[in-house]
This record gives structure tokens, C-alpha cells and sequence, in this order.
């Protein structure tokens, strides 16, 4: 699977500030990629509607599939 593309859909990973959080792919540089959420998510004490983060941030803080709780 390639890097993400822009309109995509990614989730939050579980144990980071963006745990639970919905992120759409709106541009993608060589660097950086810009993301919104599907809410108002407080991280480091900011409260950001989206971001625009590195490769390397974005793909250790989300991913393509939604990892779901069985004993929720």
C-alpha cells in the first residue's frame, strides 16, 4: 500500500493524542501532510480542527483502518 491520498480517510492510532479521532487527508507535500478531524481535539494544550504534521508524524499517530475495541 502506497502513502495516503488526498480525500482519504484515516484513524486515529490507539495510545496517541488522536486516539478515536477521524482525519481527512487535505494536501500532501513532499514533507508534510495536512489533515482536519472530524472534531475539536486538544493536544499539548492547543485545540486544533486540523494540523499539518510530517510523513513520519502522521503515520506513527494514524492509520488507513479503524482498530476496533472487542471488550468495549
Amino acid at each position: 500500500m502506497g502513502f495516503a491520498q488526498k480525500g482519504e480517510t484515516w484513524y486515529g492510532r490507539p495510545g496517541t493524542p488522536y486516539e478515536g479521532v477521524v482525519a481527512t487527508v487535505e494536501t500532501i507535500t513532499a514533507r508534510n501532510v495536512e489533515v482536519s478531524f472530524d472534531r475539536i481535539v486538544q493536544v499539548d494544550g492547543l485545540k486544533l480542527s486540523g494540523k499539518v504534521m510530517s510523513k513520519g508524524t502522521f503515520k506513527r499517530m494514524f492509520e488507513p483502518i479503524e482498530q476496533l475495541d472487542l471488550f468495549e
